[in-house]
């Protein structure tokens, strides 16, 4: 990111940023759906610096390995 350029991104897709970069985190929605559901946060970042990020949240990043994995029937 060059300097002062704004990116946003859902909490769930950042995996790590540089020291130089600025965050802030906040809600989007109402509270009831940040609580009930664990979704309706995302950060704000400001740069210069690096941003890394995934295309899959956590969540469904798990999932979707856990389905590739080979199992047992014992």
């Amino acid at each position: 990111m060059s300097t002062g350029e704004k990116i946003t991104l859902d909490t769930g897709h950042v995996v790590a940023f540089d020291e130089s970069v600025q965050y802030s985190v906040r809600k989007v929605g109402g509270w009831k759906s940040t609580i009930l559901s664990g979704e309706g946060l995302v950060t704000d970042f400001v740069g210069p610096g690096r941003l890394w990020l995934q295309t899959r949240s956590s969540a469904d990043l798990i999932a979707w390995l856990t389905a590739k994995l080979p199992f047992s029937r014992s």
